[in-house]
């Protein structure tokens, strides 16, 4: 998403046509969007990206068009029974940023940064002024509004701070991945496989890595290690290498372990961890059957359920 975002806010730069930052800098109650939620605007209408569509997008769009160079911190009610509302239902409140887009320099950076797979966050001064970025990972992983350089700004990261460790690259993982792009999770992708993990294969994976599944302790290390904000994905072409998987991401911190097949297969696995010494940590820590229960049977619906379940488990974290 924020790939696209930065894309298109250059391409409209550089062809000199005024663009508008719309951002979600605060919310309370019940609101289309929450904070860091953004849009960009053009004098003829929305660009790309949703801050939630409906009457408050609409009427944001119609806002940044009429005056397209000028910033500003708005607040609208979105409860119909108050004064000055926006004829919403929602009940909440929102406060919307309006940052037009003049200096390409941080945009480029920001793009630059997320192209090289760099934790970037970009700062948006609540005065409208022109944004910056920072690459400090001691700022929040999500959007807030903080005290930068003299002034309130918000900062929302460009990049979530953990990844998802694909384990296989089969049907399932391939339909997966291109979700996983979509919404914006970071994702590493790892076969015994070479024509099952590719660049090719999956081109938006921050790696794809080809070595034996009993390995993967002395293969992903450095800044490939998991931590806990990270989450596996074990869905790999067997039992044995399921096994080894597994293994390996109980030693990790990971907050997130799921595994790909029947309750069969899981109590068998279990039973074979069991005489390991893993039996607790694994039925505490392994999803199984990976995905939420939508009774999923294609390799794009099993990969909406796993999709589904990730999300919800980011935004737990």
């Amino acid at each position: 998403m924020f790939e696209q975002l930065l894309t298109t806010a250059l391409r409209e730069m550089q062809a000199g046509r005024p663009v508008v930052l719309v951002s979600v800098a605060r919310a309370a109650g019940s609101t289309p969007r929450k904070e860091g939620a953004m849009l960009l605007a053009g004098t003829q209408g929305l660009l790309y990206g949703t801050i939630g569509g409906g009457v408050l997008e609409h009427h944001c769009l119609s806002l940044a068009a009429a005056q397209p160079t000028r910033g500003r911190l708005m607040h609208f009610e979105l409860d119909n029974r108050k004064a000055g509302s926006l004829g919403m239902v929602c009940g909440g409140s929102t406060e919307v940023l309006f940052t037009p887009l003049t200096a390409p320099a941080p945009l480029r950076a920001a793009l630059t940064a997320l192209q090289e797979r760099k934790p970037v966050w970009l700062c948006l001064p609540l005065d409208g002024s022109a944004p910056c970025i920072a690459q400090d990972d001691t700022l929040p992983t999500r959007p807030a509004v903080l005290s930068m350089r003299g002034k309130d700004a918000l900062c929302a990261p460009l990049s979530d701070a953990g990844r998802v460790y694909v384990i296989g690259g089969g049907h399932v993982s391939h339909e997966l991945c291109a979700l996983l792009h979509r919404l914006d999770f970071r994702h590493i992708v790892v076969d015994d496989r070479a024509e099952f993990c590719s660049p090719a294969r999956f081109p938006h994976a921050e790696h794809t890595l080809t070595t034996p599944l009993d390995t993967l302790a002395s293969a992903l290390t450095g800044a490939l290690s998991p931590t806990e904000a990270d989450a596996f994905c074990i869905m790999t072409r067997g039992h044995a290498c399921d096994a080894d998987a597994v293994r390996y991401a109980l030693s990790t911190p990971a907050s997130y372990i799921g595994l790909m097949g029947s309750r069969r297969k899981r109590e068998t696995l279990f039973a074979a961890l069991e005489c390991e010494g893993f039996a607790d940590t694994a039925r505490r820590r392994v999803v199984t059957p990976i995905g939420l229960e939508i009774h999923a049977q294609t390799p794009a619906e099993i990969a909406v359920s796993i999709a589904a379940q990730l999300i919800a488990w980011r935004a737990s974290c």
